[in-house]
């Protein structure tokens, strides 16, 4: 049986408010874990270092393009959006761009149950 080639993945991450640099750091080792975790090699991670700016987004979407990778691994959702149902829209929209699947270390809480669930406590 001949050897297959690795199924490779981006990595991308936002800078969000309040994370400093060891927190980025870590948050690239989640993502190569992840990436291990689901048979994939992270062939790169993209960091969106200025907030509201979409510098970064713009290269992994041209390297997943140019070298026919189709699969994007993001920490969470609010990575997307800082509101989860935009980010969930998000999240197809990027499946869409990309032409394969969106993959988050913490994937989507169901908010609205959950919400309801803090209601009733």
């Amino acid at each position: 049986m001949p050897p297959t080639s690795p199924r490779l993945a981006y990595g991308y991450l936002r800078v969000l408010p309040g994370l400093g640099i060891d927190d980025v750091l870590r948050l690239q080792r989640d993502l190569a874990a992840f990436a291990e975790e689901h048979n994939f090699v992270l062939a790169d991670v993209f960091v969106e270092a200025r907030w509201q700016q979409l510098r970064a987004w713009q290269e992994v979407v041209a390297h997943c393009r140019i070298r026919d990778v189709v699969h994007v691994v993001m920490p969470s959702p609010e990575h997307l959006h800082q509101i989860p149902v935009l980010a969930e829209i998000m999240k197809d929209e990027v499946e869409r761009e990309i032409g394969g699947q969106l993959w988050l270390v913490e994937p989507f809480v169901e908010t609205a149950a959950a919400e309801q669930e803090v209601g009733r406590e």
